[in-house]
C-alpha cells in the first residue's frame, strides 16, 4: 500500500473512534438545516440510527483498505427512505441530508490528514483517493436511498388514505379547500365539537401497526359516547391522527379503551368546536405526543394529555437549556439517584396539598413526621428556602416529574 493508502485508513480507523460524537453532531446540522427532517421526535430517533450506521460502515470500509463502490444500504438507512416518503418529505431533503454528511466527514478526514503528515504531495494524494472513494460510496447509497423512496411512495399513493391525508393536511394547513367537498371525501364534519388524538406504537410492533391503530381509535371513541365513527388519517406506518366528534365523555390516563392493547400509546388535544377547533386541538395531541417522546422510557405513560403538560411541550423543545435550568431552579434536588427521587416526590404532592403535611401524608401513605423530614430535606438540597421563586421551584419539579434522567444530573459528576 502507498503512504496515501496508509494515511486514509489510519485516519478512517481514527475517526471511527469518534463516530458516535461526529454522528451526533451530523444530526443536529442535519435538522437545523433541512427543518422537515425535524418535524417528529420518531423521525429524529430513525435520522439517528440511519447517520450512525452509514457514518460507521464508511469509516470502517475505509479503515479496511475498501475504496470500491457497492456497499450495501444499512437497513436504518432504508426504512428512514421510506418513512420520508409515507410522510410527503421529498427525496431531495434526503439527499441534502446525504451531502452534507459527506462534506463534513471528508472535511474531518482532511484535518486529520494535515495533524498525521506534513509531507504535501501525500495529503494531496489521500485527498484525492478519498474524495473519489467518498463520492463512490455516497452515489452508491443514494441510488439506493432514491429507490426505496419512490417505491415506498408510489405504494403510499395507491392507498385511499393518501387522498384523505390530502384533505386533512390542506385544512390543518389552513389552505383554501371546498369544506363541503372534504366533508363528503372524509365522511366527517367540520362545524361540530372535536376531540385531537395521536396514537403511534412503536416500529417493532409489527406490520398491522395501523389496522392496530385504527381500532384502537374506534375503542376511544366508543368510549367517548361519540355517535359516530372517529376520522382517522394516518401519519406514517407506525402513527394515526384522530378526531373523535362530539365526545359526550372525557378520556383520561386510565383510559379503559387504553388497556386492551399495551403496545399503543396515546396523546390528546383538549375538545374544541368548528374548523379552528380542528386545527387547534390536533396541535396540541402533538405536542402531548413531543412531551411522551422525550420523556424518559421508564417515565413515559401511555395516556398523555395536552392539560398536563403544555408548559412541559415547551420545556422539551430544547432540552439542553432546560436541564441547565432545573439545576438552577432547584440545585442538588436535581440528582438523579433514588434518594432525592423521593424528596421531589414527597415535595411535589407537599405543594399540591398546599403545604399540608397532613394531606401529603394522606396522599403519601406515610407518617406525617416523614413528610415533614423529607420536606425539609428537599429544602436543605435546594439550597434556599422553598418560598423563593416559587413558581421556578414548581415548574422544575414538574419538568422532572415528565422528562426524568433528560434533565436531571448525574449524581457522580455533580455538574
Amino acid at each position: 500500500m502507498s503512504a496515501a493508502d496508509d494515511l486514509v485508513s489510519d485516519t478512517a480507523a481514527a475517526l471511527l473512534l469518534q463516530s458516535a460524537s461526529l454522528s451526533e453532531q451530523l444530526v443536529a446540522q442535519m435538522v437545523r438545516e433541512i427543518p422537515e427532517l425535524g418535524e417528529d421526535r420518531a423521525l429524529v430517533e430513525l435520522l439517528t440510527e440511519s447517520v450512525s450506521d452509514n457514518l460507521h460502515n464508511a469509516l470502517q470500509r475505509f479503515a479496511l483498505g475498501e475504496r470500491r463502490p457497492g456497499a450495501e444500504a444499512p437497513a436504518a438507512a432504508l426504512e428512514y427512505a421510506r418513512r420520508l416518503a409515507q410522510r410527503g418529505i421529498p427525496v431531495s431533503a434526503l439527499l441534502h441530508a446525504y451531502r452534507l454528511g459527506q462534506a463534513e466527514s471528508q472535511k474531518r478526514m482532511m484535518e486529520g490528514f494535515a495533524s498525521a503528515t506534513q509531507d504535501p504531495a501525500v495529503i494531496v494524494a489521500a485527498s484525492i483517493q478519498l474524495s473519489a472513494a467518498s463520492f463512490a460510496y455516497v452515489d452508491s447509497l443514494s441510488e439506493a436511498m432514491v429507490r426505496a423512496h419512490d417505491e415506498e411512495r408510489q405504494r403510499w399513493l395507491r392507498t385511499r388514505a393518501v387522498a384523505r391525508s390530502a384533505q386533512v393536511t390542506a385544512v390543518l394547513a389552513g389552505d383554501p379547500v371546498d369544506a363541503l367537498e372534504a366533508e363528503r371525501a372524509l365522511s366527517y364534519t367540520f362545524g361540530q365539537p372535536h376531540l385531537g388524538l395521536v396514537l403511534w406504537s412503536e416500529p417493532a410492533a409489527g406490520a398491522d401497526s395501523l389496522a392496530r391503530l385504527e381500532r384502537a381509535a374506534s375503542r376511544l371513541a366508543a368510549e367517548a359516547g361519540c355517535s359516530r365513527e372517529p376520522l382517522v388519517i394516518p401519519a406514517d406506518a407506525c402513527t394515526v391522527w384522530a378526531w373523535l366528534p362530539r365526545p359526550q365523555a372525557t378520556i383520561g390516563p386510565d383510559s379503559p379503551a387504553m388497556n386492551e392493547d399495551a403496545r399503543v400509546h396515546l396523546a390528546l388535544g383538549d375538545v374544541a368546536e368548528g374548523v379552528g377547533g380542528f386545527r387547534s386541538t390536533h396541535r396540541q395531541a402533538l405536542r402531548a405526543q413531543v412531551v411522551a417522546g422525550a420523556a424518559d422510557a421508564a417515565y413515559r405513560p401511555r395516556v398523555t394529555t395536552a392539560a398536563e403538560v403544555e408548559m412541559v411541550a415547551l420545556l422539551s423543545s430544547d432540552l439542553s437549556a432546560t436541564r441547565e435550568w432545573v439545576a438552577t431552579a432547584l440545585g442538588d434536588l436535581a440528582l438523579d439517584d433514588d434518594h432525592h427521587s423521593r424528596l421531589r416526590e414527597t415535595l411535589w404532592v407537599f405543594l399540591a396539598a398546599r403545604g399540608s403535611y397532613t394531606a401529603a401524608a394522606a396522599e403519601l401513605m406515610l407518617h406525617k413526621n416523614t413528610v415533614q423530614y423529607r420536606v425539609r430535606k428537599a429544602e436543605e438540597a435546594r439550597g434556599r428556602s422553598l418560598k423563593e421563586r416559587r413558581l421556578d421551584l414548581e415548574v422544575a419539579l414538574l419538568a422532572c416529574r415528565w422528562l426524568g434522567p433528560r434533565v436531571l444530573r448525574n449524581p457522580t459528576s455533580q455538574a
